[in-house]
C-alpha cells in the first residue's frame, strides 16, 4: 500500500480518531476500573498511546484498545492478585456511568453477580459495551465460537435466575 493510501490514524482521518477516542475513553475508564485499576485514565490512555505507535495497522482498534486496557490493568493488579477479579465493582449503584445504571436495573445488576466471571465478562461486552463477537474475541483471546457459547450460557443462566419458578420475569 503506497503511503499516500495509508489512514493518518488506526480510526481514518484525524477527526475521526478525536470522535474515537471522545467515544471510547470514558468506556475503556470504566473497563479499567472494572479491573480494579488505580490509575484507570493514565492505562486508558496509554492504550490510545501504544495503538498509535504501532507500525502495523490494527484490523479492530476498539478491540486492540479494550486487549490493551485490561492487559495493562491486570498487569498493574498483579500484586494484588489474591484479591477476587470481578465485574461487581461497576455494577454497585452510583459507580458506573448513568447511561450503565438506567440500562442494567438493580434486579439485574444483583443476579450478574452470580454468574461466573468468564460469563459475566462476556455478557457485559457484549451487552453493555456493544462490542461485537470478533471484538470480543480478539480482546479476551479466544475463538468467536467460545464467546458466542459463554454469551449464550450467561442469558440463559441470568434468564434462569431471574425466573427461579419458571414463569416469565418482567425484564427477562
Amino acid at each position: 500500500m503506497p503511503p499516500e493510501a495509508l489512514p493518518l490514524t488506526p480510526f481514518g482521518s484525524t477527526t475521526d480518531f478525536h470522535e474515537a477516542f471522545a467515544a471510547l475513553y470514558p468506556r475503556l475508564v470504566n473497563y479499567a476500573t472494572r479491573y480494579g485499576a488505580t490509575y484507570a485514565e493514565d492505562i486508558a490512555q496509554e492504550a490510545f498511546v501504544i495503538l498509535m505507535q504501532r507500525a502495523e495497522p490494527v484490523e479492530h482498534p476498539t478491540a486492540f484498545l479494550y486487549g490493551t486496557v485490561r492487559t495493562l490493568a491486570l498487569t498493574e493488579r498483579r500484586p494484588m492478585k489474591n484479591q477476587n477479579l470481578s465485574l461487581e465493582v461497576v455494577m454497585e449503584p452510583g459507580r458506573g456511568p448513568e447511561a450503565e445504571d438506567q440500562l442494567l436495573s438493580r434486579e439485574v445488576r444483583e443476579r450478574m453477580r452470580a454468574l461466573s466471571p468468564t460469563f459475566r465478562e462476556a455478557l457485559w461486552l457484549f451487552v453493555v459495551e456493544g462490542l461485537s463477537i470478533r471484538e470480543i474475541a480478539d480482546i479476551l483471546a479466544i475463538p468467536e465460537a467460545t464467546v458466542k457459547t459463554r454469551i449464550h450460557r450467561a442469558k440463559a443462566q441470568l434468564r434462569d435466575l431471574m425466573n427461579p419458578n419458571g414463569g416469565v420475569h418482567a425484564l427477562a
